[in-house]
């Protein structure tokens, strides 16, 4: 007996417009999910990648009109009407200044708007402007759902809004087919002179003050005191060249310079092999939301060494799964020599590895993602 299997219904496709910059890797990876499935995108920015993306419409509207706040002004002026023209079935904002504030006076809807840290957190640096939190807020308040990618945004969300918004947790999540173990390195350590022996300490945030890897180089000399083949690798992504300089004296007057590799603005599609390299993965900035270059690591079997964060303690148990520190260079570099002790890594790889597939697997994310914006999307056709 033969048996007619109906066919799977087609996804729909939407209209997605999106506001954010495309010169972030990030900001990148979630669009691309959805113009890989057949939606038609569109990014709006005016940090533009180069070379021009080709899985989706790029729009700069960068204005150069004088000051670098009239240029805004513009620019910003120039989204309203952009958005306005291309009427797209859902509008999501990444990043909720600057920019994105030039939707205020078009108010389209469906809005999801995804604060990502420094816009909103004033720690990092958020509402600086005295019209900061005024404008930031409106734009929040305007939207039909605001997503966040920890507990602790969730929260610091939930105080600029009123109780009735809707928010809920979608995570950018891990493309688990590229973060993985088990990746090849030789060629790495090769490249930059690492010795097999070498156990690596890898330094992956922003070279700016802010992430404090100048106490990652202080510590170092403690770790080698110990374990003589600790090795520190600094990531340059976008770098501050004084703070840079700042780091090689330092080691240079700690009497590790020799222990120190600068390895540039790392690519992308390399991150995955560097923390199969690593390890141990040292992150302890000053403030942060829920990083994905945390969630990366973990993926491919490293182990974090913290700072004293509570959207670290969201993941990360002390001595369990990695290590959560007072950013002090005695206390960084014990934890270091904690994380570089033998059988540390690979106890604590499979621990990691079944909890980022849990909690942060790209593909369930952006699946979640996907319904809310085709609910969003009907309940604003029926709307109007």
């Amino acid at each position: 007996m033969s048996y007619h299997r109906e066919p799977a219904p087609r996804m729909e496709q939407l209209r997605l417009c999106f506001v954010g910059p495309c010169d972030s890797v990030t900001f990148r990876r979630w669009i691309e999910w959805f113009a890989r499935r057949g939606h038609d995108v569109t990014a709006l920015t005016v940090e533009p990648a180069h070379p021009t993306p080709t899985a989706f419409r790029q729009v700069d509207l960068t204005a150069s009109a004088g000051p670098r706040k009239l240029g805004r002004v513009f620019s910003a002026a120039r989204l309203s009407g952009m958005v306005t023209r291309l009427r797209p079935d859902i509008v999501h904002v990444h990043y909720a200044r600057g920019l994105a504030w030039g939707l205020l006076p078009a108010r389209p809807h469906p809005l999801v708007v995804t604060p990502w840290g420094s816009d909103v957190l004033e720690e990092q640096g958020a509402f600086k402007e005295w019209y900061g939190k005024l404008l930031t807020t409106r734009l929040l308040r305007s939207a039909d759902l605001v997503t966040v990618h920890s507990a602790y945004m969730e929260q610091r969300m939930r105080s600029l809004l009123p109780a009735t918004a809707s928010v809920t947790r979608i995570g950018w999540g891990v493309d688990l087919k590229m973060f993985r173990p088990g990746l090849d390195t030789q060629d790495l350590r090769k490249q930059w002179g690492l010795r097999p022996s070498d156990r690596v300490i890898f330094s992956p945030r922003i070279a700016q003050p802010f992430y404090r890897h100048d106490v990652v180089v202080k510590a170092l000399a403690r770790v080698i005191a110990t374990i003589k083949d600790a090795v520190l690798v600094i990531s340059e992504q976008r770098a501050d060249r004084n703070y840079v300089e700042q780091l090689r004296r330092e080691a240079q007057e700690g009497g590790v310079a020799d222990r120190v590799t600068f390895a540039g603005t790392i690519p992308y599609d390399d991150m995955s092999r560097w923390y199969n390299l690593a390890d141990a993965v040292v992150m302890i900035p000053r403030s942060d939301g829920m990083p994905n270059t945390l969630l990366e690591s973990m993926a491919c079997g490293a182990v974090p060494v913290l700072s004293r964060l509570p959207q670290y303690a969201e993941l990360i148990r002390h001595q369990q799964n990695g290590f959560i520190v007072d950013p002090e260079p005695e206390e960084v570099a014990g934890a270091l020599v904690e994380a570089l002790a033998a059988g540390v890594k690979p106890s604590m790889a499979e621990w990691n590895r079944r909890l980022v597939s849990d909690v942060a697997d790209q593909d369930v994310e952006m699946t979640r993602m996907q319904q809310r914006y085709l609910e969003l999307a009907h309940a604003g056709r029926a709307h109007n």
